[in-house]
């Protein structure tokens, strides 16, 4: 078991957005053009993949940790495309699958980086509420939705810390000891992913679970939660 008494956290709040991708002009920041002709290139490109019309796409926006101050160098380019599901298909019951299905096949056959970061596509509603307090621009419009805004951020909570240790021990145990109970596992998972849904709803982008949840995510240990689970799943459908 490794110990975390030492290590420090992968989690970042910096003063300024990252300069790989922005450019600042009198306080005011711009995609830096090439990251912005590439990211629209990108998102057309992941739209014809996944028979999104023209028509349907209202907006192509930047959100997530690289609009925002809390990138690290683990983070993702989080590209949305803002769409009219009615124009899409006519079958909402099943429209929701399809796309996530689109984005999995879509990461599973494409490895696209922009200076090093991985570009993450996903189509949301026109109608979904945008993330308070976040950064949300615009690639389309070249403007910003929502400006980012600075908050105070405490990352040498010891209390986030204490979370992290107990979740990545939690998750070692049960790798290291080969835990076969599928369902066991995937309820880890689903509790994983509703905490941080749930903080992120309640306290915003920096409650204490969303980090608890970020800082697993770039130590890897949800892929090698999922990992384990594929492996798991395999083994049992194999002869």
């Amino acid at each position: 078991m490794k110990s975390f008494q030492s290590l420090r956290l992968t989690l970042r709040y910096n003063k300024k957005l990252n300069i790989k991708f922005w450019d600042e002009y009198e306080d005011i920041s711009f995609l830096r053009p090439e990251v912005r002709d590439k990211l629209l290139q990108i998102g057309y490109r992941w739209a014809d993949f996944a028979k999104i019309p023209p028509e349907a796409i209202k907006d192509i926006i930047l959100v997530g940790g690289n609009a925002n101050y809390n990138y690290t160098r683990f983070s993702d380019l989080d590209l949305h495309l803002v769409v009219d599901k009615t124009q899409i298909a006519d079958c909402p019951e099943l429209l929701d699958d399809y796309l996530r299905d689109k984005k999995k096949l879509w990461a599973l056959v494409h490895d696209i980086k922009i200076y090093s970061h991985p570009v993450e596509l996903y189509a949301q509603d026109e109608n979904d509420p945008l993330p308070a307090n976040q950064g949300v621009y615009s690639v389309m419009d070249n403007e910003w939705v929502m400006k980012p805004k600075r908050a105070e951020v405490d990352l040498s909570d010891p209390l986030l810390l204490r979370k992290v240790r107990a979740m990545v021990e939690k998750i070692e145990d049960l790798i290291e000891n080969e835990a076969d109970d599928t369902d066991v596992l995937r309820k880890l998972q689903k509790r994983i992913r509703d905490m941080r849904a749930s903080a992120i709803q309640q306290g915003g982008e920096f409650a204490l679970e969303n980090l608890v949840f970020k800082e697993l995510r770039n130590r890897g240990y949800l892929d090698k939660l999922s990992n384990h689970i594929k492996h798991l799943e395999d083994t049992n459908l194999s002869l």
